[in-house]
């Protein structure tokens, strides 16, 4: 049996910094990872680029992230907050840059990078690391929790849980610790992809499959408008993806399929109104009435997408001359580009998405993220019921809560 003082269970994002913040003040603290490899999950951030945090966290905390607790604070973020993280990566020699929409990244724009200094950092501090050790059991005896894997067993009087959501669980987050920790007495907040794409109910999506526009994306429940987030849309054959529909979707498990249905409308020509647009279309026809439907549509509308929006407008006939269609259907036309209603079926899988909806109920943890059940034992990161935005939020949120451990255990 090994035995450590402390052990965190999973090598992702929050686990390694903590194993890392622990060991600096000479902690007798272990690493378990199920995986072959530490942080491969980070890997594939930020399109492979570690989007590591966000400029203005800490001014955006209440709108940036969600959980099923009312009034939750988000205390960590403001225990370990943005310029503590910053400073420690610093102090492992990680620099910065900062782009588009305040996200912050390596300065060398490498996932990889931040990968390798923080496997060297815990190499440097002589971490212990232990590698295909996935944990199927955990008991507490005698104040000690004991751990079994496949073949071996490990002792510790304190444990953390670092062992993320269920997104992308090839990368090793697959939820099976939810199980144990239930046996604890913990309330898992049933976890749902998050920061994914979503299903549509449309007979046309085949056909759209591919085309972008840049335009507003608006989920509503019935009347009322839940949020809404603008980008670029990207159809797909079963249904919508792109970044405003990951930021959508943070927001769509806890009314789907409660309720009245939930709908995605969808806005596009931002920086036109629907009488602007009007006008531009019955322009275009007046100026080039030989032309087709489609023709006259062409240096507007996305070649593949033209047919269909003219024939949910009413047009029959969107290859007939232009004259030979009636012009209230550029009408309907261009109400439609500024309002085209969908129905949300649900999303795709945690194979394809960046994040968890639920998770360990911040309810029964700790501001300090101990467990309010089983005294000594932690939780750090996607574990956890909060979820973040995309933007470098949830990085975030994974050094936060691992400072705020280390904090209360030193």
């Amino acid at each position: 049996m090994e035995t450590h003082d402390m052990i965190i269970i999973g090598g992702g994002a929050s686990g390694v910094f903590l194993s890392l913040l622990l060991k600096d003040y000479g902690k007798d603290v272990a690493l378990l990872e199920g995986k072959d490899r530490i942080l491969k999950k980070l890997l594939t951030t930020g399109n492979g680029r570690c989007n590591i945090t966000n400029a203005k966290v800490m001014e955006e905390i209440p709108s940036v992230y969600t959980t099923s607790l009312v009034g939750y604070d988000f205390a960590p973020l403001k225990t370990f907050p943005l310029s503590e993280t910053l400073s420690y990566f610093m102090s492992l020699g990680l620099h910065f840059t900062t782009l588009e929409d305040h996200k912050m990244y390596p300065l060398s724009l490498q996932a990889a990078s931040v990968v390798d200094l923080l496997r060297l950092a815990m190499e440097d501090k002589g971490v212990p690391l232990y590698l295909n050790e996935k944990v199927k059991t955990i008991q507490k005896k005698g104040g000690f929790f004991h751990l079994a894997t496949g073949e071996k067993t490990y002792a510790c009087k304190y444990l953390i849980i670092s062992t993320g959501g269920m997104a992308a669980p090839s990368t090793g987050s697959d939820g099976s610790l939810f199980k144990a920790l239930k046996t604890f007495g913990h309330e898992i907040i049933p976890p749902r992809p998050a920061l994914v794409q979503m299903n549509l109910e449309a007979p046309f999506l085949k056909a759209l499959s591919g085309v972008k526009m840049d335009g507003k994306a608006s989920l509503y429940q019935g009347n009322t408008l839940l949020k809404e987030a603008s980008g670029e849309l990207l159809f797909t054959d079963y249904g919508i993806s792109g970044p405003p529909i990951l930021q959508l979707s943070r927001f769509l498990h806890p009314h789907l399929h409660q309720g009245a249905p939930l709908t995605l409308k969808l806005s596009f020509f931002n920086e036109l109104t629907e009488e602007d647009l009007k006008a531009l279309l019955l322009n275009q026809a007046a100026l080039f009435p030989h032309r087709s439907a489609m023709d006259v549509c062409r240096s507007i509308l996305p070649k593949k997408l033209t047919p269909v929006v003219l024939r949910e407008a009413g047009m029959e006939k969107p290859s007939a001359l232009i004259f030979e269609n009636d012009p209230k259907h550029l009408v309907q036309l261009a109400s439609l580009l500024k309002g085209w209603s969908f129905t949300v079926t649900g999303t795709q899988g945690f194979a394809l998405a960046q994040g968890t909806y639920g998770g360990v109920a911040m309810n029964e943890v700790k501001p300090t993220l101990e467990s309010t059940i089983v005294s000594n034992l932690y939780f750090t990161g996607e574990v956890l019921d909060v979820l973040g935005a995309c933007g470098g939020y949830n990085l975030q949120w994974a050094w936060s809560t691992a400072g705020t451990v280390f904090k209360a255990l030193t």
